[in-house]
């Protein structure tokens, strides 16, 4: 057993809400729901983690956070748990920038005070940061905005990021390309850049804040599990069969007209 590690149990009852609490005194991070309800890959890494075999957890908490459609508080959880496994194994780095994510999608994610206290302090130092941190978020679409455009508010209490970027690919899993945001205040837009003679298409994205070292502040969604956004256009009038269409009708119909004003040939 060792006391850097939790381990995260989930009641879930029927007359109450869930609450999370976290039990010290095992070795692994153990998240007790109605088996139906877990996934495979986070049983599978939760079981590992019980069993101390650490590396070979964090490959499966990826696996099952390489899915994006996961319930929010679900997904908030794990990476919490993934964070503590780095946290356990000496990449602190890592181990931040997990909860950090987890306090994006949760932020009301809390530890007991049984928790051990090398635990508690790094939560609770990192909820602080969180709370000064540049945040981005993407907006709705607006009615009249063009198909590929994207607008994004920044929130930015010390007022360190210097470059907002759409990294977007037309393939969930990249390659990301990059296109600088216009920003006016806290809003920023831009629009992905569609394929050349492709009036419709599907692309992948996320956002990134950058300070003036590019170093990366904030993302709203990430390349692991970008947002989706599918362009239906208009193609050009050349291209479109109703034009051709109607263009035929009208050819048939002049050369009907000619034909029947032409006057007989001699005899």
């Amino acid at each position: 057993m060792t006391p850097l590690l939790l381990a995260l149990v989930l009641h879930v009852a029927s007359d109450a809400p869930r609450a999370v609490d976290l039990l010290p005194d095992t070795g692994a991070l153990v998240l007790a729901q109605r088996p139906a309800e877990v996934p495979q890959p986070l049983t599978d890494a939760r079981k590992l983690a019980d069993q101390l075999r650490y590396e070979e957890a964090v490959i499966e908490y990826q696996r099952y956070l390489g899915v994006a459609e996961r319930p929010t508080r679900e997904r908030a959880t794990a990476l919490l748990e993934l964070g503590f496994i780095h946290l356990v194994l000496g990449d602190e780095k890592t181990a931040e920038d997990r909860a950090f994510q987890a306090l994006e999608l949760d932020s009301s994610l809390e530890l007991p005070s049984t928790a051990p206290a090398r635990q508690l302090d790094f939560l609770a130092r990192l909820r602080k940061d969180y709370q000064t941190r540049p945040r981005l978020k993407v907006e709705p679409r607006q009615g009249d905005d063009p198909g590929p455009l994207v607008r994004v508010s920044v929130a930015d209490p010390q007022g360190r990021v210097k470059k907002v970027l759409l990294r977007h690919s037309l393939s969930p899993t990249g390659p990301f390309h990059s296109t600088e945001l216009s920003c006016a205040g806290s809003d920023c837009q831009g629009s992905i850049p569609p394929p050349p003679d492709a009036a419709s298409f599907t692309a992948w994205y996320y956002v990134e804040a950058l300070d003036g070292a590019r170093a990366t502040l904030a993302r709203a969604a990430n390349p692991e599990a970008p947002l989706q956004l599918s362009v239906v256009g208009r193609k050009p009038w050349y291209q479109s069969p109703i034009v051709w269409g109607l263009t035929g009708v009208g050819l048939v119909a002049v050369t009907s007209v000619v034909f029947l004003l032409s006057p007989p040939p001699p005899r």
